[in-house]
């Protein structure tokens, strides 16, 4: 066999029958495992270069109406790859070298055929095969280069655009934004229930969905739109078109008719929801951050709304968004300058009326003086990422400050001070030693705190969570679950936790008040299912002496709300706590 594992195809360009035989039979002397075929005219021999596909040509140099160098030339033209070895009588060395430049692989002259016509064609073909095989895996080097840029830049289960290059084409976009031509629109596409979808039909069944969305939206598009995927749900759509201001309304249309459709998967059809948020492109100073925080803006509004439509940008959006960035700004130079405050809100006895703790809230004063509503405040450390820093000083910077008040406090039997602490704090190893090494510094007993967690940040928990809520609990410190009944309920998971204590929303409470008889039964139950468990029990955003009583029957033991007090600074409470016992001896 030869060295390349086939059987060669040889092309001999010979005239001479002789010279023919003498060839084959010297050939025949090696290891080759070949065929041949012989042709002896230019014709016959341009014929054969194309439809005998020969894997090596032999070349008689002088012929009666042909020669060697223009055989060379036509073989270089119609088999470029194919090895041509010049086989002739004599040769001077100057032809020689013209025939090399010209393609020619070797030359064998015929009375020194034996024993080097073998060898010569060996190394001409096993260089062919070397060089043959260095293409292709040059070529497949190619292609895989290729599909990685591609998957960089495309997502491999819908073939959409991913990130880099639906924000290089969305800066391009912006970049050549005309101010007096609307002509660009930018859209942020998030399908809705799209979890439960996966739950309930499996992840091939919502890939299928995900294929479907893609295929609809591209529909859509034309010569310079793009459509993107970045991560499963969420798609985006980059329109560019003359007159787009004008045919807006039929645009919208056509997008909301994308998921007006049933989907036809798997013999099911199924209805599948979008929140879409738009903008159109007017500034060409504006980023592509502000452009994506636009577009989220306006499907968050879509979902605030609760119904399936689409927001386009306006103004106020913008405004809004601007201040928030200030706000956000102003929030961090806080955070690093620790410039944030406690204010303290009683918890109150709900058998007793005594204040039996406190929960301390964090507040920022902006620059003119008012303090942030909570809400606002809690939106911007969550955006700005800085729960986490805060978590990780609040109990010692409480600790550090107003001693004497502190003290004054603690001494109090049962009385407790409440912190918030945001759930991914509880997941730092070592964190719960941390927070009983802050509490033994400053001579404080860990009975006297209790650390909130809210419910949906426990459910489920991984291992150093437990953990952590294990010591703190076993060290005396009190576990609460905060705005239970609002997150994800699982009750079975609730009786395995470290908890102490369920503190249950103001959304429950409220059903008290309006009269809601189901909100009102949710509220039974889980005043219920914490006696069951052996927790104690706290009502947050009591407002009314009526829902106080109404809680106190149900056996909530302790309420906080406006009804007692607004958050206020340590001093007030420890005067509202004075003048609550003095009223209690004066009575």
């Amino acid at each position: 066999m030869s060295r390349i594992g086939k059987t060669i195809r040889i092309l001999m360009l010979e005239d001479s029958d002789f010279d023919s035989e003498l060839i084959i039979r010297e050939l025949r002397k090696g290891n080759l495992d070949f065929v041949w075929h012989r042709v002896q005219a230019r014709e016959e021999y341009r014929q054969a270069l194309m439809n005998y596909l020969p894997d090596l040509i032999l070349v008689d140099y002088k012929l009666p109406d042909f020669d060697g160098d223009q055989a060379i030339v036509m073989a270089k033209e119609i088999c470029p790859e194919v090895p041509a070895i010049i086989v002739t009588g004599a040769i001077g060395e100057d032809t020689a070298v013209e025939l090399f430049k010209k393609g020619a692989t070797d030359f064998v002259l015929k009375d020194r055929m034996e024993g080097r016509l073998g060898a010569v064609v060996e190394r001409a073909l096993t260089e062919s095969a070397n060089r043959l095989a260095s293409r292709q895996a040059e070529e497949q080097q190619q292609q895989l280069n290729a599909e990685l840029r591609r998957l960089a830049t495309h997502n491999p289960l819908t073939g959409l655009a991913s990130r880099s290059l639906l924000m290089e084409k969305l800066q391009e976009a912006i970049s050549k934004v005309d101010t007096a031509a609307i002509d660009t629109a930018f859209f942020s596409i998030d399908l809705d229930h799209f979890k439960q979808l996966n739950a309930t039909y499996g992840i091939p069944f919502s890939d299928q969905v995900l294929v479907e969305t893609a295929r609809r939206l591209c529909t859509l598009c034309g010569d310079g739109d793009l459509v993107g995927n970045l991560t499963g749900d969420k798609f985006y759509l980059l329109l560019r078109r003359l007159g787009l201001e004008g045919d807006l309304p039929v645009l919208l249309k056509q997008i909301r008719s994308c998921f007006h459709r049933p989907f036809h998967i798997r013999n099911l059809d199924i209805t599948v929801e979008a929140s879409i948020g738009g903008v159109i492109l007017r500034n060409p100073e504006d980023t592509t951050s502000d452009v994506m925080a636009q577009c989220e803006e306006a499907m968050r509004q879509v979902k605030k709304r609760k119904k399936q439509d689409i927001y386009m940008v306006d103004e106020s959006v913008i405004k809004e968004l601007k201040r928030r960035s200030l706000l956000d700004n102003e929030i961090l130079d806080a955070v690093r300058k620790k410039s944030l405050f406690l204010l303290f809100q009683p918890i109150v006895s709900l058998r007793t009326g005594k204040i039996h703790g406190a929960e301390g809230l964090l507040r920022f004063r902006q620059r003119d003086g008012t303090i942030l509503p909570a809400v606002e405040f809690m939106d911007a450390l969550i955006r700005t990422s800085s729960l986490s820093l805060i978590d990780e000083a609040v109990v010692s910077d409480f600790l550090a400050s107003s001693k004497p008040l502190i003290e004054t406090l603690l001494q109090r039997e049962g009385f407790r001070f409440s912190f918030n602490i945001s759930p991914g704090i509880l997941a730092n190893v070592g964190y719960a030693g941390k927070i009983l090494a802050q509490i033994a510094n400053a001579g404080a007993n860990p009975e006297s705190f209790t650390l909130e967690i809210l419910e949906e940040g426990l459910m489920p928990t991984n291992g150093t969570v437990r953990e952590n809520l294990t010591i703190l609990k076993k060290a005396g410190v009190q576990i609460a679950v905060d705005d239970f009944g609002i997150g994800y309920s699982n009750l079975m998971r609730l009786s395995e936790l470290p908890i102490n204590e369920l503190k249950i929303p103001r959304e429950l409470i409220g059903g008290i008040r309006s009269g809601d008889a189901r909100l009102k039964a949710v509220l039974e139950t889980i005043v219920g299912i914490a006696k069951n468990l052996g927790l104690f029990i706290v009502a947050e955003g009591v407002e009314t002496q009526a829902e106080a009583e109404h809680l106190r029957i149900l056996g909530c033991e302790y309420g906080q709300g406006y009804l007692y007090g607004k958050a206020m600074p340590l001093e007030e409470l420890l005067t509202l706590i004075v003048k609550q016992e003095t009223k209690g001896n004066a009575d």
